[in-house]
């Protein structure tokens, strides 16, 4: 009974109605829009044609009909000499139950059509983009039920209208993000080039291979963090750090010590949270662990309740003093964690070295399951 009463339904004018105003908020063009009205108007009325106009400039442009008869598809008119002009300057429906009796009606234009009464309605109200008519082949008066069913179509498809404009618009704002991202990304790739050349003709061959080894790190991370935003790919955590770190070690000195569980993270907190370490990293190359020969870092990390900790620890390292000013590059660190990661930070300067704990949470999706299952195993 239920499905009798749904088809029911879908063939009364309202049901008719509300189909139509179901495709015209899924279309993608304003020739879907065109379509959806030409195929439905006609049937929500019963009116024997139907035509859509398209406001260009101070001309109708007839773009589309559906008619027992030819109308005027593809003709263009001035706007004060025709009737969906008149409807769209003054922003109101009209209705011309003979067109024999309405000095706005050119009568050339219709006598050798089927046309003899005429309901007009303009799209978007407040400012007419275009206009729907309904025709019928003999003198009729459209019921209010019916003008308010042609007006209601015609919202709907000033709707459908601009969400196809944002929709275009978007789309290029997006193309043109994406030719500038991938004019960024060669400059960035050229940058590093040029400079590890540089580091090898103007430094002694040892360390311009060292430096210039280090450079080749950090372009590996750019290409890591930015393959992943590229493609929406997850990013290993462990490689992060590893790559991360990777400058700061050389083939004598394994400075770091990592211990955690596999973790993957979203590209935009894996980007927040690579330069998190590499702030870290550069602090202790400058003043903490990694200034001296015997300095060393340990990172851990954990996973529970899809919340992300990790430890960094720096030892052995030159004493440090507990009353230091903050730096930049730790109010940097501060403002990553709490505002691009949303988490929590305890940044502490203890005398024997940098202490640092950040947490904060981490979207699982449809691996969650798979987080848990990984999240005691250690590599």
């Amino acid at each position: 009974m239920g499905e009798g009463i749904d088809r029911n339904h879908a063939c009364t004018p309202l049901g008719q109605l509300t189909r139509a105003i179901g495709r015209l908020a899924g279309a993608n063009s304003v020739d879907d829009v065109v379509e959806t009205v030409r195929t439905s108007a006609r049937a929500l009325l019963g009116c024997e044609g139907i035509a859509i106009i398209r406001r260009e400039g101070d001309l109708c442009h007839y773009l589309e009909e559906d008619a027992i008869g030819p109308l005027w598809k593809g003709q263009k008119f001035p706007m004060s000499a025709c009737i969906s002009g008149w409807a769209m300057l003054n922003r109101e429906t009209v209705v011309v139950p003979d067109i024999a009796l309405d000095p706005r009606i050119p009568f050339e234009l219709y006598e050798n059509t089927f046309v003899r009464a005429v309901l007009m309605t303009p799209v978007r109200r407040n400012d007419p983009i275009a206009a729907i008519g309904a025709y019928w082949a003999s003198t009729y008066r459209p019921s209010d039920d019916e003008i308010e069913l042609l007006e209601s179509l015609a919202d709907a498809a000033a709707t459908a209208l601009e969400n196809v404009r944002l929709i275009s618009a978007l789309t290029q704002a997006v193309c043109e993000a994406e030719l500038v991202r991938d004019e960024l990304r060669h400059r960035v790739k050229n940058a590093y080039m040029g400079v590890r050349s540089l580091a090898r003709l103007t430094l002694p061959r040892p360390l311009g291979d060292e430096l210039a080894g280090r450079i080749c790190a950090l372009a590996r991370i750019h290409d890591l963090l930015d393959g992943g935003a590229k493609d929406n790919a997850s990013i290993d955590l462990r490689r992060l750090i590893e790559i991360e770190v990777e400058p700061y070690m050389t083939a004598e000195r394994r400075a770091f010590s990592l211990t955690g569980p596999t973790v993957m993270l979203q590209p935009m907190r894996a980007t927040a949270l690579g330069l998190v370490i590499n702030e870290l990293a550069t602090n202790a190359l400058k003043h903490g662990a990694l200034s001296v020969k015997a300095g060393r870092v340990e990172i851990a990390w954990s996973l529970a309740d899809h919340e992300l900790t990790l430890f960094w620890a720096e030892l052995d390292g030159p004493p440090v003093h507990e009353n230091i000013l903050p730096s930049q590059g730790a109010g940097l660190i501060q403002r990553l964690v709490e505002r691009q990661l949303n988490g929590r930070i305890d940044h502490v300067l203890a005398r024997s070295g940098a202490r640092c704990r950040l947490t904060f949470a981490i979207e699982t999706g449809g691996m969650e399951e798979d987080f848990r299952l990984r999240a005691g195993r250690s590599r």
